[in-house]
């Protein structure tokens, strides 16, 4: 991954932080139909636990951290599911679909 110029800052990884100790940071996310989430890192695992909308999310990565991904990623959410992504992208979305829900849950210190 290339360094990130210091005085680059990102968006906030999800809507509102809902509780954090020192072993998880757990968020609302709500991404309006349409919505584009700007550019944010995600550094720690996190765990995305679909509530409501399906997408699809066009995901961009950016600086090469999309790793087998590529650079761009059509990302499908089924509601009633939860996904373990791994730390170390660096992305943008854009919601295709209509309002989106969800928890996400990051572990620190993995």
């Amino acid at each position: 991954m290339n360094e990130t110029p210091a005085s680059e800052e990102f968006a906030p990884i999800a809507t509102t932080v809902l509780y954090e100790d020192d072993y998880v940071r757990v968020w609302n996310q709500v991404v309006p139909a349409g919505a584009t989430l700007a550019k944010h890192e995600h550094t720690c695992d996190y765990f995305l636990v679909n509530v409501r909308g399906e997408g699809p999310f066009e995901v961009r990565f950016h600086d090469g951290t999309g790793g087998e991904l590529g650079e761009n990623f059509s990302y499908r959410p089924r509601p009633g599911t939860a996904d373990l992504i791994p730390k170390g992208h660096l992305e943008t979305a854009r919601n295709a679909g209509g309002e989106y829900r969800a928890i996400l849950v990051e572990l620190k210190g993995r």
